[in-house]
């Protein structure tokens, strides 16, 4: 590993931030402290702040050093309390900051001198040191300090970081990894046995390193058992290069002792992986949905949607999968406790599945998720029994799933959860596979797990939120690169759901997806299709299934506006191209969608851009009005052959929507056809307004969330006594 510190960027990093922030830190004279290129000029609280950022956000840039939230940072400095004192203080990385991202205002300021004397007592329950945390912060209002708070605070070191990178954890998750750590990290290592986090790891690790120091040693790293490594230093450069040259000689070390030969990528077929995803997903989506809903007696209707898939099939996956020992290593536990709050302690691993046969399929998916469930029901009751405590029951459904040939499957609530999931068990990938080829994977106990996964600072969180409405959705939207689908895909979006958006207009997708995707990222997919090809249709929906998991919502909104006389033969020429987009194309999407959602088994909803010209044609519009209204026609046989299957289909009539339809002429068409002007067009309804794609959007929205709804015609266009439906 190479450090990526530079004093250049260190300096203007300081400079950058030497802007307003708390007046309680930044008023301190300059400290007698120097660091890089900054040593010309002493540097204040402030500036020790702004470098403990800079290379907090270098560590938590390297994945392999800390993933989503993990390890902790801090600095020792001075702050001026309400009677003008000056105090000492510790500025440690706040709870639900993230390295990578770290602001100044991450590492909130906590009055050191109460720290260091916690020391001298006997014990600490974790709500205590919580409160004593927070009870000692210079800002009430700051974010709580780490819970590792009191081990900075006890080691002498200005500078803290602590990590949990990949190549100790092979190292410290050995059975004498001890005695492999001392070889590899010389005299000047602290080893402290695993204990978990909070006042009783702190006071030990203080007393490993004050242990070294009588021993006439000098510490320049920590390691905690089957948990991580810490360095230290007067500066932050110091500090962080440290920690580089600690994880370096982990990664030598490894190298060195690797029995195992790299026989270098394994074979991989894209189109055959992609083809396996596509028909396993969905179905091991529709189970943990429908036994989700059963674990949870729910006597309500259950819900029309299940969990978020993040699927990875990475190279460094792909090799992990062909290991022999890769599905046993699989079931032996985290390499670090913090990985189980994200993954569980075990990864449900599956090989030999039936990929022609999608019921049988079903079923043995079924069999399997519920075997590990009720083994995880069998580890929670025991370990509550052991340990003499009651707690409450975190659901028993894998959150990591192993399938060869295809790949991991991370699961959760969004697609953003199932993400941070799938990007901490590959770095846990890595742990197994260094740790066992160098000797012998072995992290902390099941017992030791079930105490993290179940800390009582954790079950506190356990609050019941009310989801958004489309929460565990997942939709398709065609014509989706401007108005009334760009409209409807973004209150998609607003309201939960996962949104596929489908255009044929690449450079205007491109464009719809990176402004949906603001604020949203996780929840946006874009792909480009012609929805008129059976190949390029199939292609989409299958892309849905493989990036969130499968379908639960089409909005099949894909259209033109094509004029003409039907008595000539243009006009019908304009009629056969219409049917093919404005009425086959919807009815391939259905096709392809509902194969989707029939394999989930968890109902479906399909709907359907229609036109108030299904009811009331306008002149000159017949190639138009009668492909809308088969449009319609196939919607209500949709909703009669799917219903059995709790699939609705639905429609909205909208009319006069000022979008790109009406380009090229079509709006003054239309406008004279009528006998009204085209700005009087928009607003010729029974209420004098003009209907936005956002009104039309919002009544796919409705459509969406009415589950007692099939076969059913909205109209949105104002008032039109003529298209009223009947």
């Amino acid at each position: 590993m190479k450090s990526r510190y530079s004093d250049s960027e260190a300096a203007r990093f300081v400079s950058d931030l030497r802007g307003p922030r708390s007046a309680r830190i930044s008023s301190i004279p300059p400290a007698p402290l120097s660091a890089g290129s900054l040593a010309s000029a002493p540097l204040t609280p402030a500036d020790l702040l702004s470098l403990r950022t800079y290379t907090a956000r270098l560590l938590g840039s390297e994945s392999a050093l800390v993933v989503h939230g993990g390890g902790n940072t801090s600095v020792k400095t001075t702050a001026v309390d309400l009677f003008g004192a000056t105090i000492d203080v510790l500025l440690i990385k706040g709870s639900g900051w993230d390295l990578a991202t770290i602001e100044p205002a991450g590492h909130p300021a906590v009055r050191l001198a109460p720290l260091l004397a916690y020391r001298s007592l006997p014990a600490m329950s974790d709500e205590a040191m919580v409160n004593e945390l927070r009870s000692n912060l210079l800002d009430a209002s700051a974010p709580t300090p780490s819970v590792e708070a009191l081990l900075h605070a006890f080691l002498p070191h200005r500078f803290i970081d602590h990590t949990h990178a990949d190549a100790v954890l092979a190292l410290a998750d050995q059975p004498d990894g001890e005695r492999v750590c001392r070889e590899v990290f010389g005299p000047g290592l602290v080893w402290v046995p695993y204990v978990m986090p909070g006042f009783t790891l702190g006071r030990r690790t203080a007393e490993a390193f004050d242990r070294a120091v009588r021993e006439g040693r000098t510490p320049n790293v920590i390691v905690l058992e089957k948990h991580g490594v810490i360095t230290f230093g007067a500066t932050a450069r110091e500090s962080y290069e440290a920690m580089i040259i600690a994880v370096t000689r982990a990664e030598t070390a490894i190298g060195d002792r690797n029995r195992t030969v790299n026989m270098g990528a394994v074979s991989y077929d894209v189109a055959q992986a992609h083809e396996r995803a596509s028909f396993v997903l969905p179905r091991l989506r529709g189970v943990l949905a429908k036994l989700a809903a059963t674990e949870a007696n729910e006597t309500r209707e259950p819900a029309e949607g299940g969990p978020v898939f993040e699927l990875r099939a990475s190279e460094r996956v792909r090799n992990f999968l062909a290991r022999r020992d890769a599905f046993d290593l699989a079931q032996i536990g985290c390499a670090t406790p913090d990985h189980v709050i994200r993954t569980k302690p075990t990864a449900l691993a599956l090989r030999g599945l039936p990929l022609t046969d999608g019921p049988q399929l079903a079923s043995v998916l079924e069999r399997e998720v519920a075997t590990y469930a009720h083994a995880y029901d069998a580890y929670f009751e025991r370990m509550c029994a052991e340990k003499h405590v009651a707690r409450t029951k975190l659901d028993p459904w894998p959150r990591i799933v192993l399938i060869d040939g295809i790949g991991l499957i991370a699961v959760g609530k969004t697609r953003q959860e199932a993400a941070v999931a799938a990007d901490v068990y590959e770095h846990g990938i890595d742990v197994m596979s260094a740790a066992a080829d160098i000797g012998a994977y072995c992290p902390v106990s099941r017992s030791d797990l079930f105490d993290v996964e179940y800390w009582s600072l954790e079950q506190a969180k356990l609050k019941k939120t009310q989801p958004a409405a489309l929460a565990g959705r997942i939709a398709l939207v065609t014509g989706a690169a401007s108005g009334i689908g760009k409209a409807t895909a973004r209150r998609l979006v607003e309201l939960g759901a996962h949104v596929v958006i489908v255009d044929r207009a690449e450079i205007e997708l491109e464009a719809a997806h990176m402004e949906l995707a603001r604020g949203h990222a996780h929840q946006v997919a874009s792909i480009e299709t012609d929805v008129t090809s059976r190949a390029p249709v199939e292609r989409a929906v299958a892309y849905a299934a493989r990036t969130f998991g499968g379908l639960d919502l089409v909005v099949s909104n894909a259209g033109n506006a094509p004029e003409g006389d039907l008595t000539t033969i243009e006009g019908n020429a304009h009629l056969r191209a219409s049917l093919d987009l404005n009425l086959l194309s919807h009815a391939e999407i259905a096709r392809a969608a509902s194969g989707v959602m029939i394999a989930q088994g968890t109902g479906g909803c399909l709907l359907f851009n229609a036109s108030k010209s299904a009811f009331n044609q306008g002149p000159g519009f017949g190639p138009y009005a009668v492909a809308k209204a088969g449009l319609v026609a196939l919607m209500r046989q949709l909703a009669v052959d799917l219903g059995a299957r709790g699939i609705r289909a639905n429609a909205v009539n909208a009319d006069r929507i000022h979008t790109g339809l009406f380009a090229g002429g079509v709006l003054e068409s239309r406008a004279k056809a009528r006998g009204v002007t085209p700005d009087e067009y928009f607003r010729a309804n029974l209420l004098h307004r003009e209907v936005t794609a956002d009104d039309v959007a919002g009544a796919f929205a409705y459509l969406a969330t009415a589950r007692a709804t099939t076969g059913c015609v909205l109209t949105v266009d104002g008032g039109n006594a003529a298209a009223f439906p009947r």
